[in-house]
């Protein structure tokens, strides 16, 4: 298999650890060095990091309510407004 650099976009997280590979055809190769793809990517990338690099964010928090909690909120509402 011959690979082209261009081909490829290496996925990194904010620390700059690579998450995977994203590759044509929506193909993904896990950063694994058992991984035969993988071990082909490194002598096409090299020390260089020739392939485009693209972090990834860390995922976001949600601060939002959660159902639970806007269920109670509700019951307390009906409550003050009802006494019941």
């Amino acid at each position: 298999m011959m690979l082209q650099v261009s081909d490829y976009t290496v996925l990194i997280d904010p620390s700059g650890d690579v998450m995977g590979v994203a590759g044509p055809n929506s193909m993904s190769i896990p950063p694994d060095p058992g991984n035969s793809r993988y071990q082909e990517f490194l002598v096409v990338d090299t020390g260089a990091h020739l392939c485009e690099r693209v972090t990834i964010p860390d995922p976001v928090v949600s601060t939002a309510p959660t159902t639970g909690e806007r269920l109670m909120a509700l019951e307390d509402a009906v409550l003050i407004m009802t006494g019941v």
